[in-house]
C-alpha cells in the first residue's frame, strides 16, 4: 500500500506541506512494465511472420475471397492430378510446385528486397494464396505443354521441350496477370520495371522488372523438368486446362474494364496454347 508522506517544511516564500504516494512495489511494476514491453516484442513479431500486416494492405474480405478461389483451385488440379499420377507422384508434384516458387518468394521479398505482398494470411511475408496459386499455375502450364506435345511427336527431346513450353504458356499468362494485380494492389514492386510502364503500383512505383519474368521462367521450367526426369509418359486429362482459364479470365476482365487491350496481345501465346490443349484430337 502507498506511504503517506509530506515536503520540506514550510518558510516565508518556499513550498507549503504536500502530500505524495510512493509505491511500496516499484520493481514489481517496473517488472510488470518489462513483461508487458517484452510481449508486445513478441507479438509483433509473431504478426510479422505470419502477416506482417500493415495500415495499406488488402482488406480482409477481399484477402479471404483471394485465398477461398486460390485454395479451391488448388484443389481441383489436386485432384485431377491423383487421378492421372497417382497419389505419391501428385504429392512430389506439389511439393516441387509450392516449394520452389516459396524460396523464390522468400528471396524477393526477403534478401532482394524486391517485392512486397499486400494480401493477408501471410508465412513470413508470403501469402498463401500466392503459393496455392504458384502450384495451380505451374501444374495447369505442365498439363497444357503435355496435351500439345501430343499432337507433336518429339521423342527423346519431350524432356527438355515440355519445360521450355510449360514456361512459355505459364510466361504468357503473367504477362497479363501480373499487371493486373499490380493495378488492383495486390502487390507492389519496390523499384520501377522496364514491363507494363503505365501501370502503377500502390507505392507509387511504375512497371514490373524483367527479373520477375526470368523468375518466372526458371520457376515454372524448373518445377516441371525436375518432375519429368522421374515420371513416366502419363496421359493428360482436360481438367487442369479448365481450371487454369479463370485466372486468364479474371485478368483479361481487368484489361476490358481498364481498356488495356495491349495486353490481351501480349499474352496471346497463352490461350493459343490453352484452345491446342482443348481442342478434340
Amino acid at each position: 500500500s502507498p506511504v503517506l508522506t509530506t515536503g520540506p517544511p514550510a518558510t516565508a516564500g518556499g513550498y507549503s506541506p504536500i502530500a505524495m504516494t510512493l509505491p511500496k512495489n516499484a520493481s514489481t511494476v517496473n517488472e510488470r512494465g518489462n513483461w508487458a514491453v517484452r510481449r508486445r516484442i513478441l507479438v509483433a513479431a509473431k504478426r510479422d511472420w505470419i502477416g506482417g500486416l500493415s495500415l495499406d494492405d488488402v482488406g480482409p474480405r477481399l484477402s479471404k475471397l483471394i485465398l477461398f478461389c486460390a485454395a479451391l483451385n488448388a484443389g481441383l488440379h489436386l485432384a485431377a492430378s491423383i487421378r492421372t499420377r497417382g497419389l505419391r507422384r501428385s504429392a512430389l508434384f506439389f511439393v516441387l510446385g509450392t516449394g520452389l516458387p516459396a524460396a523464390g518468394e522468400l528471396l524477393a521479398t526477403g534478401p532482394l528486397k524486391l517485392l512486397r505482398h499486400r494480401l493477408r494470411y501471410r508465412i513470413a511475408g508470403v501469402p498463401l494464396a500466392i503459393l496455392l496459386g504458384w502450384y495451380a499455375v505451374i501444374h495447369g502450364s505442365f498439363a497444357i505443354a503435355r496435351r500439345v506435345s501430343e499432337r507433336v511427336p518429339l521423342g527423346e527431346d519431350a524432356g527438355k521441350t515440355v519445360p521450355a513450353l510449360a514456361a512459355l504458356i505459364g510466361v504468357g499468362l503473367d504477362l497479363i496477370l501480373d499487371p493486373a494485380g499490380l493495378d488492383i494492389g495486390l502487390w507492389e514492386w519496390n523499384v520501377d520495371g522496364a514491363y507494363a510502364g503505365e501501370v502503377v503500383g500502390p507505392n507509387g512505383l511504375r512497371g514490373i522488372p524483367l527479373v520477375n519474368y526470368l523468375g518466372w521462367i526458371s520457376l515454372v521450367g524448373g518445377v516441371t523438368y525436375v518432375y519429368g526426369l522421374g515420371c513416366e509418359d502419363e496421359a493428360e486429362n482436360r481438367l487442369p486446362v479448365l481450371v487454369l482459364l479463370p485466372y486468364y479470365l479474371a485478368a483479361v476482365g481487368w484489361a476490358s474494364k481498364r481498356r488495356k487491350f495491349g495486353y490481351l496481345l501480349l499474352s496471346a501465346p497463352f490461350p493459343v496454347a490453352l484452345y491446342a490443349a482443348i481442342e478434340n484430337r
